[in-house]
């Protein structure tokens, strides 16, 4: 029992330690020591370990601001060491090959036929083209991200957006990862929960009660309490895009009505426009998207801006009742609700004015996600490294669940 927690011990500050370079490159092993509150031998010690194993460097002689020898400035290594990343959609999947330092080795998009196994065809592209390229050694893990809530207790997924048949269904799929990847530390992560470590580490998130928002083919939502991701990355202990605004709504498949991701989705759109008894040209589309309707209203289309104001009063009644459950002090908003534009956003923030209990809402900051649609992969990266990696471990056979 001592030596495992010896073990957990150094690991814990091991990672302090990379992570405090990754977020201050060319840092000192003086200013480490100030900064963790860890004593310099220990720093010294784990350092040299850390550059001995091929995650950090010496970068040489650094700039000194006082007299005396100048301090050595420590970077992270580039090209040593990465995670593999696959996200499932309907018809492919997206494939990377991510440094541990965040840069993007390899890219690919794999198509899907019906007939195919996302986790054979992952398995193909790992042997046949990421293993051609780098020894297997390289690879800390690999993360399975799926648009899907994860059942960590009965290690299952459900409420998925596309079926998983050929993947031995929602109930078989882990257990078949499990046994495809046993040679590799694995992770299967929700996408939401991805794109919002993603924004909090690669934007400077610096609110501890923080929630990603994220409009796809449904709404998610990842919460941060505490700087802590509420359940992990499994999207089992939060469903937003079930909250239930309009109890005499439509029904939805989960068995409520008028649930927020039903009400607001783009298969409203259009109904949305023609109840405004309007002309105008996006109901020349056989379907309208949040693009357009964003784009429509920054040319003052005055049937879109209607819609989209209705849509923001919509959402600002959950986010008001969000608030006063959890109260984040941040508040983001990623995936397609970005193309809605500035209209959405600040008439999200006047209602929020409006009808939320005003002493939670008062101080309660809204912005869109500031990252690229492909940050959900670094995420999940960045995530399974800070979350799950273990430098004092055999990691081979590990399988994680968010």
């Amino acid at each position: 029992m001592k030596l495992v927690n010896q073990q957990l011990i150094k690991n814990t500050n091991l990672k302090l330690l990379y992570n405090s370079v990754f977020e201050n490159r060319g840092i000192s092993r003086a200013a480490l020591a100030k900064q963790t509150g860890l004593s310099r031998t220990a720093v010294s010690a784990l350092i040299d370990e850390l550059s001995e194993r091929g995650f950090l460097y010496d970068s040489g002689m650094g700039d000194s601001s006082g007299v005396g020898r100048k301090p050595n400035c420590l970077e992270l290594c580039a090209g040593n060491y990465y995670v593999a990343v696959f996200g499932w959609e309907e018809t492919s999947v997206h494939a990377f090959l991510i440094d541990i330092c965040g840069t993007t080795a390899m890219q690919e998009r794999l198509e899907k036929a019906s007939s195919d196994s996302y986790a054979r065809l992952c398995r193909s592209f790992l042997t046949g083209r990421i293993l051609e390229r780098i020894r297997p050694e390289q690879i800390l893990g690999l993360c399975f991200v799926l648009p899907a809530m994860i059942d960590p207790e009965k290690e299952e997924v459900f409420s998925t957006t596309f079926p998983l048949d050929n993947d031995q269904g929602e109930a078989g799929v882990l257990p078949f990862l499990r046994s495809l990847f046993s040679d590799y530390a694995v992770a299967v992560l929700n996408d939401t929960a991805c794109c919002a470590y993603a924004e909090k580490i690669y934007t400077g998130i610096q609110e501890k009660d923080y929630a990603f928002i994220q409009f796809s083919r449904g709404i998610g939502a990842s919460l941060f309490i505490q700087d802590k991701l509420l359940g992990q990355a499994c999207a089992s202990y939060t469903q937003f895009g079930h909250f239930s605004i309009s109890p005499e709504g439509p029904p939805c498949p989960c068995g409520n009505r008028g649930c927020l991701e039903l009400v607001l989705s783009e298969a409203t759109l259009r109904n949305r426009l023609l109840e405004k008894g309007t002309t105008s040209s996006l109901l020349s589309r056989d379907a309208v998207r949040y693009e357009d309707l964003g784009r429509a209203s920054l040319y003052t289309d005055t049937a879109a801006v209607l819609v989209i104001k209705d849509l923001a009063r919509e959402l600002a009644l959950a986010l008001s009742n969000l608030i006063c459950l959890v109260h984040p002090r941040l508040i983001v908003l990623g995936g397609n609700s970005v193309s809605l534009g500035p209209v959405f956003l600040e008439e999200i923030r006047r209602c929020l004015g409006e009808t939320g209990f005003s002493r939670m809402t008062g101080g309660v900051k809204l912005r869109y996600s500031q990252l690229d649609s492909y940050a959900c992969y670094n995420g999940a990266m960045k995530y399974f490294f800070d979350t799950h990696y273990q430098f004092t471990a055999t990691m081979n056979g590990s399988f994680f669940i968010g």
